[in-house]
This record gives C-alpha cells, structure tokens and sequence, in this order.
C-alpha cells in the first residue's frame, strides 16, 4: 500500500507531502521517490490552520536542505 500511495504521489506531480506526521517507512518511501515528506510544527495540523485541501502550497526551500531543517511553506 505505501508503494502505491507514494507512486500515485509521484504521478500526480506532487513534489513534497505535508502531513502531521509519517511512519518511517512512508517516509523513506516518498524519499526515495523524490517526494520531500513535510511535517507540522508542534501543535499545527491542517484543521488548527483552517486547511481546507483546497489550497495552493509555495514551497521555499534552501540549496543546502538538511533533515529537521524548518522550511518556509505559503498557502494560497
């Protein structure tokens, strides 16, 4: 099943995948299919920011991206 999330993921066109949380395992699957898994800070989930899925997400991310690194994430 993690196989085939992270591969309609990746047909789709989608590029990083927000989320409070991940299994590991759902982790490195989008990892290693080029998807960049994207978690909420502490105490923010989709309902605590009046997330719809409806939104357009602008990803700002550095040259130099590390693990745990904060990135800048606009919502329109």
């Amino acid at each position: 099943m993690v196989t085939s999330y992270a591969t309609f993921v990746l047909t789709q066109g989608v590029q990083a995948v927000l989320a409070e949380s991940f299994e590991r395992i759902h982790r490195s699957n989008l990892v290693g299919m080029g998807v960049i898994p994207l978690q909420y800070k502490a105490g923010d989930s989709a309902e605590s920011l009046q997330l719809t899925g409806h939104e357009t997400f602008t990803i700002d991310l550095p040259d130099n991206l590390q693990t745990q690194q904060d990135v800048t994430v606009c919502v329109s």
